[in-house]
């Protein structure tokens, strides 16, 4: 079942570095995730992959997400609401569960550093 999620979290992930709407990162996240339940070799691929395992090896150590992915994820979240409200077809109940949620994930991005601490010695390869 993990190693179902990983491919499956993988996939949405490069649909998330080619589409402008999708997040990438996160669902590479959890994709490094259940690979870790499921499969070391597909989890060591990842962490060392050159375009997607610096990110999720600066999360997972520091918890760090990127500035510009803060500033998509927040951009993203206010326009889906905005166009979510002047729809005028979501119920009011509906736009307050968008509302929470969206303001769990802005508050959780916004918490985490955007780079690295200057005072980290630097990681080993994995």
């Amino acid at each position: 079942m993990y190693l179902a999620l990983g491919w499956i979290f993988f996939c949405l992930g490069i649909m998330g570095s080619l589409l402008p709407v999708v997040p990438g990162t996160p669902f590479m996240v959890l994709s490094a995730w259940a690979f870790s339940k499921s499969s070391r070799r597909f989890e060591l691929w990842l962490l060392n992959n050159k375009y997607f395992g610096p990110n999720i090896v600066n999360f997972r150590e520091h918890r760090v997400i990127p500035l510009n992915v803060k500033i998509f994820t927040l951009a993203a979240m206010s326009v889906t609401l905005i166009v979510s409200y002047a729809s005028g077809k979501i119920p009011w109940w509906g736009l307050l569960g968008q509302v929470l949620m969206m303001g769990y994930v802005a508050w959780f991005c916004l918490r985490c550093p955007s780079r690295v601490p200057d005072d980290t010695p630097s990681l080993p390869k994995l």
